[in-house]
């Protein structure tokens, strides 16, 4: 558990943060530009030392500015990786992982060397130079000096947003498997709703130094709360379960709230849980249900809302069982089809306009 009570001066507003993080999940902060994501990250680490207030991490006090405790930030435990990656220039990847363990003060079960690289897939990085790695190389070799150091926390301060896409999706699993593998706390600032889809469990929401929603990714992503910039693309999260495979059209077939969808093959085990990404555009509102289509993925919901998203487009959320589903269609599309709350639909997508992640 971290406990925050922070109070913090900024030169358009001051971060008052007064909320607490269960650190069983993988969070992520978010909010627009300049709305104090990166500063309560550093407050966290101790690297504000304007911050007044309190914060505790399990039973351990690291600020307390009534009863004059503060904790360095090498004395926290804390990890941080940044949006670059910091290498040591003058040493290969092996050397720098080498330094890390060296100045490691504390033996956390399971991060071993070998552990640790596989997990990170380096090994074959490890004679490299840094100077001869690319962006994703050398974040990922970032992320295993990190752990090699044995963190009690791990923050992230928008650490893919340098990369290409490519390199993002190789890192984001690995950031799940080291949360699952090694049981190492992960907080993540990040303006990305993909990112946080896909690597998130939860999100705290921020506006202007105050926190405007804490809750399960999937409740804010496919909320409207998250929609603060107009060149993010839209998408939402369903959560279902693998229930089948058709090898004969290389799909993998899905329950979601007790309806079938179809996805590319993915390989994961029959009764897994898995969260999919669909992208609001890709989201169709037909009025009734027919076969003859090539959509495979149709789905009964509810128009829950319908709001404005620039001069020609509307963002409809629909309600399907306990979840929830964006679509982004033109205002001329609402009007044609009389479009109003509380209306039974059906949505469309193509099993290829889905990720499962």
């Amino acid at each position: 558990m971290l406990k925050l009570d922070i109070q913090l001066p900024r030169d358009r507003f001051d971060l008052s943060i007064n909320t607490s993080l269960k650190l069983n999940a993988v969070w992520g902060i978010m909010g627009a530009s300049g709305c104090g994501k990166t500063s309560l990250l550093r407050a966290i680490a101790g690297l504000e030392k304007q911050a007044q207030g309190r914060i505790q991490f399990n039973e351990q006090v690291w600020m307390d500015s009534e009863e004059g405790i503060f904790v360095p930030p090498e004395q926290r435990g804390i990890g941080f990786i940044f949006q670059e990656a910091r290498l040591f220039p003058h040493l290969s990847v092996l050397g720098n992982l080498q330094f890390s363990m060296k100045r490691s003060n504390t033996d956390r079960q399971g991060l071993t060397f070998a552990a640790v690289v596989e997990q990170s897939g380096i090994g074959h990085l490890l004679s490299r130079g840094v100077e001869t790695l690319s962006g994703g190389e050398k974040q990922r070799v970032a992320i295993a000096r990190t752990l090699l150091n044995a963190p009690q926390v791990l923050l992230m301060d928008e650490p893919l947003a340098s990369l290409d896409w490519d390199s993002k999706a190789t890192i984001l699993p690995c950031l799940r498997s080291i949360h699952r593998d090694f049981n190492i706390p992960i907080i993540m600032v990040s303006h990305s709703r993909e990112e946080v889809a896909r690597l998130t469990d939860k999100v705290l929401l921020l506006h202007r130094g105050t926190v405007t929603g804490k809750d399960q990714s999937q409740t804010l992503l496919n909320s409207a709360l998250a929609v603060d910039d107009q060149h993010e693309p839209l998408l939402s999260m369903l959560e279902a379960e693998v229930v089948d495979h058709d090898k004969d059209y290389g799909l993998t077939v899905l329950n979601a709230e007790g309806h079938t969808l179809h996805v590319h093959e993915s390989g994961l085990a029959l009764g897994a849980r898995v969260r999919m990404i669909v992208p609001a555009h890709e989201v169709s509102i037909v009025l009734e249900d027919f076969c003859d289509t090539s959509v495979l993925n149709r789905l009964p919901v509810v128009i829950d809302s319908i709001q404005t998203r620039d001069d020609w487009h509307q963002l409809i959320t629909l309600s399907l069982g306990e979840q929830t589903l964006m679509a982004l269609v033109t205002r001329k599309s609402v009007d044609r089809l009389a479009l109003k709350i509380g209306m039974k639909v059906f949505a469309h997508f193509k099993a290829s306009g889905l990720e499962v992640v």
